[in-house]
């Protein structure tokens, strides 16, 4: 889990800069004696559990909150939750340190001195600055964040990878029946649920409408077939939600790709407002795909040179040339594959 992880890793350096802070003789903090076979053993297993503490709480709300409430409503319940669970910390921590015999103060002596509030006060900006690194993280794409720091992009550079766009069938007789601001958040859903790819490494690159860009660098996939695996399961997971999109706007979404692969340019762009870009015929052949889907009555279609990386993988999903076209506003003859999971054969009645 990403949260889990990310907060490991934050309280692995936070504890490592607490102790380092403590030893040069911040006022206010008791002396406690870390031997380094003590340190070894304490920051590791602090950080993780903290992460796992944090880093579920962050996720719990993310995952079943989010789309309930309001932000600032989402952000106070998780403030006081996070005080509270910094209390049942700090009991953990003192018991831990009086166990390790790196503690000569009494119960009541360590809540009442000046170290207990800048526990407290360091903990909540500890778990503040994760969550909102998680945020800029989540508004950029998973792990872009720490590739703008790092300035990967300043200068354009090339990667080969999957890019699919994914749409909404039907968007305009939706919006005409649902009005602008149903049909907002109606699409505000679809899009949560879209989520799910992330189980897949997909990245969500953009957003535009009612369409969604998701991307894959091939170096990075474990295998191929990701990409179609994703797809697949947010069409499952409309299907299992189909209950609550019928009962709350009356219809059921669904959702068509196009998908293709080959090098891009990916380069940093923008003053005001950064954003990592990419360009290249490979994002313009998934696009041009993806609206010939309803064409030919697929919701699958991907490119020949995808085609032929997925074959080489073992797969249930079927295969099928369905036509050699010119997509608009290209040259030259494109041939596109549909691809479906194979139709399951009812048994018959004995």
């Amino acid at each position: 889990m990403l949260h889990v992880r990310s907060y490991i890793v934050g309280w692995f350096f936070a504890s490592i800069f607490f102790y380092i802070m403590r030893e040069t003789g911040v006022n206010g903090l008791p002396h406690l004696d870390f031997t380094v076979p003590k340190l070894i053993l304490f920051i590791p297993s602090f950080a993780v559990f903290s992460g796992i503490l944090f880093g579920s709480l962050q996720y719990f709300f993310e995952k079943y909150l989010f789309r309930k409430i309001p932000l600032w409503k989402l952000l106070v319940r998780l403030c006081i939750d996070q005080l509270l669970i910094i209390s049942l910390l700090t009991v953990i921590y003192y018991f831990a340190i009086t166990a390790m015999k790196m503690n000569t103060l009494s119960f009541w002596d360590f809540f009442k001195s000046p170290s207990a509030f800048i526990y407290y006060l360091y903990v909540f900006l500890v778990n503040s600055t994760l969550s909102l690194l998680l945020e800029i993280n989540r508004l950029l794409g998973r792990g872009n964040f720490f590739k703008l720091i790092a300035g990967k992009f300043y200068n354009p550079k090339e990667e080969y990878r999957i890019f699919m766009f994914v749409d909404l069938n039907s968007s305009t007789t939706i919006a005409e029946k649902l009005g602008h601001l149903a049909y907002s958040s109606f699409i505000k859903d679809c899009f949560y649920d879209l989520a799910i790819v992330h189980n897949y490494n997909a990245q969500i690159y953009q957003y535009v409408g009612d369409e969604a860009v998701l991307t894959w660098e091939r170096s990075k996939m474990k295998s191929v077939i990701e990409c179609v695996d994703a797809f697949w399961a947010f069409d499952d997971e409309l299907f299992k939600k189909s209950g609550y999109y019928k009962d709350k706007y009356g219809i059921v979404p669904e959702f068509k790709a196009g998908a293709s692969i080959g090098m891009v340019t990916v380069v940093e762009i923008g003053d005001i407002k950064k954003e990592i870009a990419y360009h290249g015929n490979t994002l313009n052949t998934a696009a041009r795909i993806e609206a010939v889907c309803n064409m030919y009555g697929e919701k699958l279609l991907v490119s020949k040179k995808l085609c032929e990386e997925l074959v080489k993988e073992n797969s249930t999903y079927t295969y099928a040339r369905v036509a050699e076209t010119q997509l608009k506003g290209k040259r030259g003859i494109t041939e596109i594959y549909s691809i479906n999971r194979p139709v399951e054969v009812p048994v018959e009645a004995v």
